[in-house]
């Protein structure tokens, strides 16, 4: 690889793990979706714990994230764009949602390790 083609990258490898905002019981207002409010809260504890590891393994070398890309157009969002429940401007085609993932895994460097952030580059609490 060239200096070309690494303008942009961050200087440490980066682990994003995909989260949700839902994983987070501080932000849980509405209750409900017992499993997947779980499963995503127990990504966001795996995430913690993968970058104490990699951080004992590689100092500032490396880190692991967890990230929350919004509402992506998909099948799994699909009941909720379909029926008007997303307003279309929070609405991300993937391309569009990769890219503010890209924007942010860039920004965040080595201070935003073992954390969980959204698509704004926002923290989202446990």
């Amino acid at each position: 690889m060239n200096e070309a083609d690494a303008e942009g990258l961050p200087d440490h490898a980066v682990w994003v793990n995909m989260s949700a905002r839902v994983g987070s019981t501080t932000d849980n207002e509405l209750g409900g979706w017992y499993g997947y409010r779980a499963s995503k809260a127990a990504v966001n504890s795996v995430t913690k714990t993968f970058d104490l590891w990699v951080k004992m393994r590689s100092g500032e070398k490396a880190v692991a994230l967890a990230y929350h890309p919004g509402t992506v157009r998909t099948g799994l969002s699909k009941e909720f764009w379909a029926n008007g429940k997303v307003k279309e401007e929070k609405l991300f085609e993937p391309e569009r949602a990769v890219g503010y993932m890209w924007d942010v895994v860039r920004k965040l460097g080595v201070e935003g390790r073992g954390r969980c952030w959204d698509w704004r580059g926002v923290e989202i609490l446990p």
